[in-house]
């Protein structure tokens, strides 16, 4: 009897160790390098979907396997991305014409930001995010801009 329960134990363990699923929560990274590669599955082997020539161009990751990550773009597109293609930099897309102000709270101009401008993100609170668009710093209204969560 001690040998049967034994051998059930045993069979149930590693059944339980390894059927458990771990969640993981949509994040968004920018890509590291001028010319990054996604591709159709999480391998090398796998076709090529899409060539990215943007250096910092926010992304949304979407779930992790290994070395690879699948991500979404602005566009919705869904491919695989090798990790050393990705950055942690937080960076966005534009979505709408909009101005970039000196502060906040009152209507100075910098500049005008055009859609599917690509900037880093320094700070955000509820509506603006203070951001860095080549040599100009300034504030930004967040529901227009892509690669940031919106809460």
């Amino acid at each position: 009897m001690k040998k049967i329960f034994f051998i059930l134990l045993l069979l149930i363990i590693p059944i339980n160790l390894y059927s458990r699923d771990y969640t993981f929560t949509p994040k968004y990274a920018s890509i590291k390098k001028e010319k990054a590669y996604s591709r159709h599955n999480a391998s090398f082997d796998a076709p090529l979907e899409w060539i990215y020539k943007k250096k910092n161009l926010p992304i949304l990751i979407i779930r992790e396997r290994d070395n690879w990550r699948e991500i979404r773009d602005i566009d919705g597109d869904i491919s695989w991305m090798h990790v050393s293609m990705i950055s942690n930099k937080r960076t966005f897309i534009n979505r709408e014409d909009q101005n970039l102000l000196k502060y906040k709270n009152n209507n100075i101009v910098n500049a005008i930001v055009k859609k599917g401008v690509v900037g880093k993100i320094i700070n955000c609170d509820e509506i603006f995010c203070k951001v860095k668009i080549k040599n100009y710093k300034g504030w930004v209204e967040k529901k227009y801009l892509w690669g940031i969560k919106k809460n």
